[in-house]
């Protein structure tokens, strides 16, 4: 594999430590995107800030003219407080990257860096190549709200390039879906009201909890009764808030959940099916309900063409043992916004220490990544987008 300069290396993982003990949550990202545009200023390359909230946009321009290309990094971080011991520890309590996002920032500002300083990309190349520096993917959808900016309106982008880390793959391989990448969301918000009282009297009462009981159960079986065995969906009752005391039965029962799925035919039969079993429980329990289905992540598709591209270019850096085909994550990704705008890719990037083994997942307390995988990043997504821009120019 192609490697990195010591002090390039060291340069990446001082930048993603410095990423990684500020973290700041949706559409709050100041300080880390005040960092970046430090570093794009310290590398001379022009950009614009406050696009969609704290998005930043880079754009790297060749003398030569031709296609333009990008890349996405995502900026925010998660209401988890860090469990690991490191000397770069988040220094912001009930705050950590544990999602990679600091990996992510770091990875594209070293794509920068070796286009410009290690190839000499804007003499020699062609193109441009724009660097979205989002917000708000941890649920907020910083990505329409960029788009909905109107800033890429007449911008040009023939393909967009993105990377997640991925703690199951050992650092050195990469891992992508051959078309569905990851799954579209909705949210599920009901409340139940029955009729309260005495606990020791449930006759005179109409009990919302039990009505909530035989919900989350039975709302289990609509994936198991419902869906053919191959197609997949997921339906997780997260939030379950009801009572006051041990002996009353209370008014009101309020649940939260989670819809994964990866077509948009499954989607509708599962919100269907959804909404007649909540219809169901009030005549079963003589109760009310209101049910809200909130939309979320469309699922992220990502295109034939740059999938090929992409594996093709992981496995001359690689090798092609290191290259997997990944299958459909559950897991939303609001990169799947741009994929809908342009056409796009998502790339899992190996981030686990292959001599430990895998440990801890995304979103986990305890989440870190061995930091070679910013040099993987870097390489992969450097060459892949050069490569791209030449081949379209030449019929690619």
């Amino acid at each position: 594999m192609e490697r990195l300069s010591e002090s390039f290396y060291n340069w990446l993982a001082e930048l993603r430590r410095a990423f990684h003990r500020c973290p700041e949550l949706q559409y709050k990202e100041e300080k880390t995107a005040a960092m970046i545009a430090q570093v794009l200023e310290s590398l001379g390359i022009p950009f614009q800030t406050g696009i969609g909230g704290t998005g930043i946009v880079a754009t790297l321009e060749a003398q030569q003219k031709g296609p333009t290309a990008a890349f996405r990094a995502d900026m925010d971080a998660l209401p988890i407080e860090e469990a690991n011991n490191v000397p770069y520890k988040s220094e912001i309590k009930g705050r950590m990257h544990a999602c990679g996002h600091d990996a992510h920032i770091t990875i594209a500002l070293g794509i920068i860096k070796w286009l410009t300083q290690e190839q000499d990309w804007i003499r020699k190349g062609s193109g441009r190549i724009l660097f979205i520096f989002q917000p708000a993917e941890e649920g907020g959808a910083g990505a329409k709200a960029m788009l909905d900016s109107g800033f890429f309106d007449a911008e040009p982008v023939e393909a967009v390039f993105a990377g997640h880390v991925y703690p199951d793959l050992p650092a050195g391989h990469a891992g992508i879906a051959a078309e569905i990448s990851n799954a579209a969301t909705n949210t599920l918000r009901i409340r139940l009201k029955g009729k309260g009282g005495h606990g020791a009297y449930p006759h005179q009462c109409k009990d919302p909890i039990v009505a909530g009981a035989w919900l989350v159960t039975q709302l289990q079986t609509i994936i198991s009764r419902n869906l053919p065995p191959l197609e997949s969906a997921v339906l997780t009752i997260g939030q379950f808030h009801a009572g006051t005391a041990s002996n009353i039965i209370p008014e009101e029962v309020f649940l939260e959940g989670t819809l994964r799925t990866l077509t948009t035919d499954i989607r509708s039969l599962m919100i269907q099916r959804i909404e007649e079993t909540v219809r169901g429980l009030e005549t079963g329990f003589g109760i009310s309900a209101d049910l809200d289905i909130i939309e979320g992540y469309p699922s992220l598709v990502n295109h034939p063409e740059l999938v090929s591209h992409i594996r093709a270019c992981a496995a001359e850096l690689l090798g092609p043992d290191c290259v997997h085909i990944r299958k459909p994550s559950m897991g939303a990704e609001d990169f799947a916004y741009f994929c809908q705008r342009w056409g796009g890719v998502m790339v899992n990037i190996g981030c686990h220490n292959p001599k430990e083994g895998f440990r801890y997942g995304l979103h986990s307390p305890h989440f870190d990544i061995d930091e070679s995988v910013l040099e993987t990043g870097t390489l992969l997504f450097g060459h892949a987008l050069i490569r791209y821009i030449a081949g379209k120019q030449t019929g690619y």
